[in-house]
C-alpha cells in the first residue's frame, strides 16, 4: 500500500515537472533552516523546517516541538529530502533556502514537495 501511495505521488510530481519551465514551478517558499531531523524510519531522509524569518526568535533555546509549533504561527514548511539530496545541498541550520515546489502535504505546517531547493547563505 505504501508504495503504491508512493508511486501515485511521483506520478504527480512528475506530471507536474513536465509543465515546468526553466525546471522550477511557480510556487516557492523562501525561509531559514531552523531543525534537521534525520529519519531512518523506512529509509534514510531529512526533515528540514524552515522559517521565512527569525527576526527577533532565539531558535537556539527551543526544542523541536517549540520549532514546530513556530512554524504553524509563522507560515512555516517541513521539506523531506533523501540522503543523496541533504549531502549536495549540504544544509545546515540558519541557511537560508528557496524551495520550489509543485505539490503541498496536508499537514500543519504543510509539507512542501520540492523540484528543487537552492541554498543562499548562511
Amino acid at each position: 500500500m505504501k508504495r503504491v501511495l508512493m508511486l501515485i505521488l511521483l506520478v504527480a510530481i512528475l506530471g507536474a515537472c513536465s509543465q515546468q519551465e526553466n525546471g522550477t514551478s511557480g510556487e516557492r517558499h523562501e525561509g531559514i533552516i531552523v531543525d534537521i531531523e534525520k529519519d531512518t524510519f523506512d529509509e534514510i531522509k531529512y526533515i528540514v523546517i524552515s522559517l521565512p524569518s527569525v527576526k527577533d526568535i532565539d531558535i537556539s533555546s527551543k526544542t523541536r516541538e517549540e520549532l514546530i509549533e513556530l512554524a504553524q504561527e509563522n507560515d512555516g514548511v517541513f521539506y523531506h529530502l533523501n540522503q543523496e539530496e541533504y549531502e549536495e545541498l549540504d544544509l545546515e541550520i540558519g541557511k537560508r533556502i528557496v524551495g520550489y515546489y509543485s505539490a503541498v502535504g496536508d499537514s500543519n505546517p504543510p509539507v512542501l514537495f520540492t523540484d528543487k531547493i537552492e541554498v543562499f547563505s548562511q
